[in-house]
């Protein structure tokens, strides 16, 4: 069975409509193929909604999302019109994109908040 590999590119942010973000805030998670160049990355139809929520934060959503990527990162069986054979697709994420406060978030780190700031200190 052929395989096919496909890196994602993982965009975490916190989202709202309103100008502040202490109002109707969500947490969302968009994923993109790494293997496409960055001006297609960023076209609307190649960009894929993964989750969000008003309710969680992304620290509470991540363990399903990691359950997901990890089945996916394992290899999941598809049928491939070209070949016109199943092949299996392996998707392994190759970046992780976020701002400040939610790489943060993320990686629970207190960031400039803390006495030694930097990762390697």
């Amino acid at each position: 069975m052929p395989v096919k590999t496909v890196p994602l590119n993982l965009f975490l942010d916190d989202t709202s409509g309103n100008t502040t973000k202490k109002w109707n805030k969500f947490e969302s998670c968009v994923m993109s193929l790494a293997a496409m160049p960055f001006k297609e990355q960023c076209k609307v139809e190649n960009l894929f909604f993964v989750c969000t929520s008003n309710k969680l934060s992304i620290t509470e959503m991540l363990p399903e999302l990691v359950k997901d990527l990890g089945a996916l990162e394992k290899g999941v069986e598809m049928f491939d019109v070209e070949y016109g054979e199943p092949v299996l697709v392996v998707g392994v994420v190759h970046f992780l994109m976020a701002d400040n406060p939610m790489h943060t978030a993320v990686a629970c780190s207190l960031g400039a908040k803390a006495r030694l700031p930097c990762r390697k200190c």
